[in-house]
């Protein structure tokens, strides 16, 4: 009888190291839809490794809620594949079902017209007289061609390639100052590691900016208004 009113008074200590452990280990990301919070456990390790990446995290839990969604909606499984950068940054490489017998579908075969209809697009876009060479690009803003690649790399100007005629540098991003366009760099981090997404971006002509393009806004100084938008499509609300 001893023994048993010994280990009912140590169990209940034991159980409270435990807890105090697992709580040292563990942290929370927290989602918020007004008063509605889900909390997401994760190791205290991993959350370091997350903590600064909101854009790419952003990025994640959005694709996968368009996933589940469409998953359920078509009844089959789907595999998303993520590219993901030494500085953290995440690009969507492609999302498809995971049955091979999928890849003759209608579905895919309309997903391939449209992509050959993207291509030829694309080749249109780059043959216009507004998209320059580095050289050319280089001695509007005055700078060598290698400069200019260095500042497409760390996305300080934007560089769009196509298949077969290079990188080419629209010249509309220069502004009235013979400068880079202000505030690309963080256009790019909140759109994540995709030129041809950000060329999109800043072409279109947004609500939010009293239906002003985003490249016109960026060249009026309106920085921070373009960020707003800017983040508020990559969590899933275009404009």
């Amino acid at each position: 009888m001893a023994q048993a009113r010994e280990h009912a008074r140590s169990a209940p200590r034991k159980e409270a190291r435990t807890d105090k452990t697992h709580a040292a280990r563990t942290a929370h990301v927290h989602l918020y839809s007004g008063d509605d919070v889900t909390e997401v456990p994760v190791t205290k390790v991993r959350y370091s490794r997350i903590a600064k990446k909101k854009a790419a995290l952003t990025k994640v839990i959005a694709n996968y809620a368009d996933t589940a969604a469409r998953a359920k909606k078509t009844g089959k499984s789907l595999i998303v594949a993520y590219r993901v950068s030494p500085n953290g940054k995440i690009e969507i490489v492609r999302t498809a079902a995971s049955e091979k017998a999928a890849a003759a579908s209608p579905l895919d075969a309309a997903i391939a017209r449209a992509k050959g209809r993207g291509s030829a697009k694309i080749a249109d876009i780059l043959k216009g007289e507004d998209m320059l060479t580095a050289e050319a690009f280089g001695k509007l803003i005055g700078t060598t061609h290698t400069t200019v690649n260095a500042k497409r790399k760390v996305h300080e100007v934007l560089g769009l390639e196509g298949a077969t005629r290079g990188v080419r540098y629209p010249r509309w991003q220069i502004t009235a100052d013979h400068l880079p366009l202000p505030g690309l760099v963080r256009v790019f981090e909140a759109l994540g590691d995709h030129p041809w997404a950000v060329y999109r971006f800043l072409r279109t002509n947004h609500a939010e900016l009293g239906g002003a393009a985003a490249l016109d806004a960026l060249k009026a100084g309106h920085v921070e208004a373009v960020l707003g938008v800017a983040s508020n499509q990559a969590a899933g609300a275009f404009s």
